[in-house]
């Protein structure tokens, strides 16, 4: 029994089959017709490829508009931000509550990103080490969801603040105890 090279299935004998008159190969009926021709590569009687239709596209995107929940301009409905300075986190249309809601995440965001890099950097100084690593350790478990992505930066810099706290701690018990 032969193999159809399209769908790649035995050609049994009750299956209508249709053979190739240059290169003689073998198809079901209904794959010769679905495909338009030979499935053999150079064949003069392969299935010529053609290039659909592109799209028509109206106003530069796909033709949708959102509002602006900043200004209430509206905008294509595929940019990030808008003339008005609002930066948006996903391309969806958002209400002005959640616009608002999501501004002010991220400047607490913000917030808690400069004061973890303020810690690490005190951290490396011995003495405050111990109580910079302590302040670290509450920002880094209580924001841990939302540092972490491409922010991680953040989140590492949080917890090596809070390895270096500890590292200071067990030297300066180490000198006190030692002495």
């Amino acid at each position: 029994m032969a193999r159809c090279t399209i769908c790649h299935t035995l050609i049994q004998p009750t299956d209508e089959v249709n053979s190739c008159p240059e290169c003689e190969q073998g198809y079901h009926a209904e794959c010769w017709n679905e495909l338009g021709g030979c499935a053999t590569y150079g064949c003069g009687q392969a299935a010529e490829a053609q290039k659909p239709e592109a799209p028509e596209y109206t106003r530069g995107g796909w033709g949708d508009e959102k509002t602006c929940p900043k200004c209430g301009r509206e905008i294509t409905s595929s940019l990030l931000d808008c003339r008005c300075g609002a930066r948006f986190p996903y391309a969806d249309p958002m209400t002005r509550d959640e616009y608002y809601e999501w501004v002010d995440a991220e400047a607490s965001l913000r917030g808690a990103r400069r004061g973890l890099l303020t810690l690490f950097i005190l951290s490396l100084f011995g003495l405050i080490a111990p109580i910079t690593g302590a302040i670290s350790a509450v920002i880094s478990v209580r924001f841990r969801d939302r540092l972490t992505g491409a922010q991680g930066t953040y989140l590492a810099m949080g917890y090596g603040s809070v390895a270096l706290g500890a590292l200071y701690t067990i030297v300066i018990l180490f000198l006190f105890l030692g002495m």
